[in-house]
C-alpha cells in the first residue's frame, strides 16, 4: 500500500513522451554486432556527423552523443567509449573528436574538478531524459550542452540544478522500474 502511494508519487515527476510511431525491430541476441569503430566525418565548418561501424560490416550515422543513445546498449557505450579512449592515448583528439571524448569521459569518468560541474549553476535547463534501454540519463542545456550521465552513478550536481531537474520532469517513453529508481535517488538528494 505504502509502495503504491510513492509510485504514484513519482509519476507526477515523470513526463511520458512515447515516441513516434516507429517499427520496432526486433534482434536475437546472436545477430546484434558489436561496435566495432567509429570515425568522425566533417563536411563542412558546421556540418559533421560521426559514423558507428558494427562487426557484420554496417555502419549508421550521427550527429550527436545523444542519437547514439536512442539506438546503443549498455555494451555499444562501453564500447565506444573503449575505442575513443584508445584512440585518445595514441594521438591528439581536436574539435568534434574531443566533443564526443568529453561527453565519454563525463558519462565514465568525470569528478567534481571538471568545468561542466563547476559551471553548473550558470547552466539553463531545458529537458531532463532516460534513455532506459542503455540506463542513461541526460541533462539539455539551453546553451546546446548536453550532460549525459550513468543512472546508478552520483555524479556532483549541485542542489539547484537537482531541483530543476524534478521540476521539469523526467521524460521517459514509459513507465520503468529504472525510472522510479532514479527518481528516488534525485528526490533523496534534493531532500538532504
Amino acid at each position: 500500500m505504502e509502495e503504491d502511494a510513492e509510485k504514484e508519487e513519482l509519476k507526477g515527476f515523470l513526463d511520458i513522451i512515447p515516441r513516434e510511431e516507429v517499427p520496432i525491430e526486433v534482434e536475437s541476441l546472436f545477430t546484434k554486432f558489436p561496435v566495432v569503430d567509429w570515425k568522425t566525418c566533417v563536411l563542412t565548418e558546421n556540418f559533421m556527423y560521426y559514423q558507428v561501424f558494427r562487426g557484420d560490416g554496417s555502419s549508421k550515422n550521427y550527429k550527436v552523443l545523444s542519437e547514439m543513445l536512442e539506438d546503443f546498449d549498455r555494451q555499444d557505450v562501453e564500447e565506444l567509449y573503449r575505442l575513443v579512449k584508445e584512440k585518445y592515448s595514441a594521438s591528439r583528439l581536436e574539435g568534434y573528436d574531443l566533443m564526443l571524448w568529453g561527453d565519454l569521459y563525463t558519462l565514465f569518468e568525470s569528478d567534481e574538478e571538471d568545468e561542466i560541474w563547476k559551471n553548473q549553476h550558470e547552466y539553463n535547463l531545458i529537458s531532463w531524459r532516460l534513455c532506459d534501454f542503455c540506463g542513461i540519463h541526460i541533462l539539455l542545456m539551453e546553451n546546446g550542452l548536453a550532460i549525459h550521465m550513468l543512472t546508478e552513478k552520483k555524479y556532483p550536481l549541485s542542489q539547484e540544478l537537482l531541483s530543476k531537474m524534478l521540476s521539469k520532469k523526467l521524460e521517459v517513453d514509459h513507465e520503468s522500474s529504472q525510472a522510479f529508481e532514479l527518481l528516488r535517488f534525485i528526490r533523496s538528494q534534493v531532500q538532504k
